[in-house]
């Protein structure tokens, strides 16, 4: 294109964007596509910290950020790999100041009893030994499962932060075959707003107030062929602390058990939940009632497996009229029996009447009372005739042993 030299210099000025070649917008660079991605940290003395590999990966050199696929890596430990880290995809930002691991991230213990954390979306921050997990935080062992709505898991430390509705599940093989995490709705759950839980020491604390339900039977649920439990029985506690991997937690005072399919309530001071015995264990006073049965006890033992309630200790049972004493008491509550042994004392209001054997059974009636007997057994009773009631002109003796 040529400009006439002719024209006035303010012509000229006005002509000159349409003399002069406009330049042309650069594209923007395209990323750089590898056929793997391997990052690799050490620690100040020089051990391995973490590494993340990818089979491939694209790189924005301005933004300094990596795409990955299928991005696996390992945590580190003192220079010993201890964690495995998987995801569908990930993000690296700089040199791995921060990586973001999205779509079933898993992040699993190596160890003998394998422990695995499992979330939608983490956010990872090497530098930091934090890992940030905000959708669907689950942490599962060979029996228990952890779940809540966000988790901090600080990897140094060995501790995972489950906050909002934590909830702990537990399963319970039968017939002797290992329970089966996550196979149909938890036998057991306790749930609390906050918990801490160290995936390899196994330290498990709920500082919070904690409410647990279990059920007995499954009741059909909506949704083709889906099924719900049913709680049966329900507890609260003050807090909680325990190992799940040594098979235990203790409920914090005060604890209060609730069964729904036989009436009754137990409160009790704290209580050890035997995780691999499933039992609950008070080694102080509780007091308790079935029905109109009220009970009381200087220990306390609840086999949940076989559907026990054992006092070992100062046993004491009341009801409308009579009153039991012994030295042991074992209550099947799904029976509604009892069974009263050693320097058993029952005394009934009615004629005073007081008495002693070395054993007795109990069931508890329609009304919700119970009924002593003991069968095949001698027991012997002293009772107290209403004036007017004793025979005439005859002296008094003392009654016979009566046996029941």
């Amino acid at each position: 294109m040529t400009c006439r030299p002719l024209l006035p210099a303010a012509a000229l000025v006005l002509l000159l964007p349409g003399c002069v070649s406009q330049p042309t917008a650069k594209p923007p660079p395209e990323p750089f596509v590898f056929r793997s991605l391997n990052l690799r940290q050490q620690d100040k003395d020089g051990a391995p910290a973490w590494e993340l590999s990818s089979p491939e990966a694209r790189y924005d050199i301005n933004r300094r950020v990596a795409q990955a696929r299928q991005p696996r890596g390992v945590i580190y430990l003192r220079g010993k790999p201890r964690y495995r880290i998987a995801a569908r995809s990930g993000t690296v930002i700089g040199d791995g100041q921060a990586v973001q691991l999205e779509g079933d991230v898993s992040i699993t213990l190596l160890d003998n009893n394998p422990v695995r954390i499992t979330g939608d979306q983490v956010r990872w921050l090497p530098s930091q030994n934090l890992m940030l997990i905000d959708r669907r935080p689950v942490a599962t062992d060979r029996k228990s499962r952890l779940k809540a709505r966000t988790a901090r898991f600080l990897v140094a430390d060995d501790r995972i932060e489950l906050r909002g509705n934590a909830t702990l599940e537990q399963w319970e093989g039968q017939g002797g075959r290992k329970p089966q995490v996550g196979q149909g709705p938890a036998p057991f759950t306790i749930s609390t707003a906050a918990v801490d839980w160290k995936p390899n020491n196994g330290a498990l604390t709920a500082p919070a107030g904690v409410t647990g339900e279990r059920s007995l039977r499954q009741a059909t649920g909506a949704g083709a062929g889906g099924t719900k439990a049913s709680a049966d029985q329900t507890l609260t506690a003050s807090g909680l602390n325990g190992n799940l991997r040594q098979g235990f937690v203790d409920l914090l005072a005060p604890v209060r058990l609730v069964d729904r399919v036989q009436p009754g309530w137990l409160k009790a001071e704290r209580t050890r939940w035997a995780i691999n015995d499933q039992t609950l264990t008070s080694e102080q006073p509780f007091s308790g009632k079935i029905n109109k049965l009220a009970a009381q006890g200087a220990r306390l033992q609840i086999n949940l497996a076989q559907a026990t309630v054992l006092v070992p200790q100062a046993c004491a049972l009341q009801q409308p009229g009579e009153s039991l004493t012994a030295e042991r008491c074992l209550w099947h509550w799904t029976t509604g029996r009892f069974d009263a042994t050693g320097s058993v004392v029952l005394r009934r209001q009615a004629y005073k009447q007081i008495t002693r054997a070395n054993s007795l059974q109990g069931q508890i009636g329609n009304d919700g009372t119970a009924i002593f007997t003991s069968p095949g057994a001698r027991v012997f009773s002293a009772f107290t005739l209403p004036k007017g009631q004793q025979p005439s002109g005859q002296r008094r003796t003392a009654a016979p042993p009566i046996a029941f």
